[in-house]
């Protein structure tokens, strides 16, 4: 199912997304008419948790920073822990096993950059640094490949929303 589109750079929901109670807590949750906290909390768990979000490639910990400042704008947002179970829920919803996989490989792969980036080289840590430089290659195919799977994956079960449907105020009256 897909729970969230990106077009002209504002989220669609969909509509029947507001069936489910942490979504529709976060929309009853903003009382303006305009919605825009909602809206920017819909906004931040599309960019934080789907596989086809322009910031999917940066660390999650540099995701949430770049969403917050380039997205939302920094006008106060905070994830809460309603956003937290929201992007929970999300994930569970739309993150298939090969996608969970394919996450956890991408963080590990930050991780030996991290690594890399942020230790001098000496005679404790250059084994350490040659091993990683050694497997590099074969890193980079098996990442490849499994980001091809995904994308296949992706494609072949998306779902957009059909005519570009806009959810208000009235969606369950």
């Amino acid at each position: 199912m897909k729970i969230f589109d990106l077009k002209d750079n504002q989220v669609i929901i969909s509509p029947e997304v507001l069936s489910i109670k942490v979504f529709k807590d976060i929309w009853d949750g903003d009382k303006t008419k305009e919605k825009i906290n909602a809206y920017n909390s819909f906004k931040y768990i599309y960019h934080i948790c789907d596989f086809n979000s322009p910031y999917n490639n940066y660390s999650f910990e540099k995701r949430k920073k770049a969403v917050i400042e380039e997205v939302i704008g920094n006008n106060g947002f905070e994830e809460n822990e309603i956003i937290k179970q929201a992007c929970q829920v999300y994930s569970s919803l739309s993150v298939t096993p090969i996608e969970r996989l394919f996450n956890e490989a991408k963080e590990k792969i930050h991780q030996m950059a991290d690594y890399l980036n942020n230790n001098e080289i000496d005679e404790n840590t250059l084994p350490t640094v040659l091993k990683i430089i050694d497997s590099t290659s074969k890193i980079v195919g098996q990442y490849k490949t499994l980001e091809q799977a995904v994308k296949n994956e992706k494609e072949t079960s998306s779902s957009r929303i059909k005519g570009d449907k806009k959810v208000d105020a009235n969606f369950n009256e």
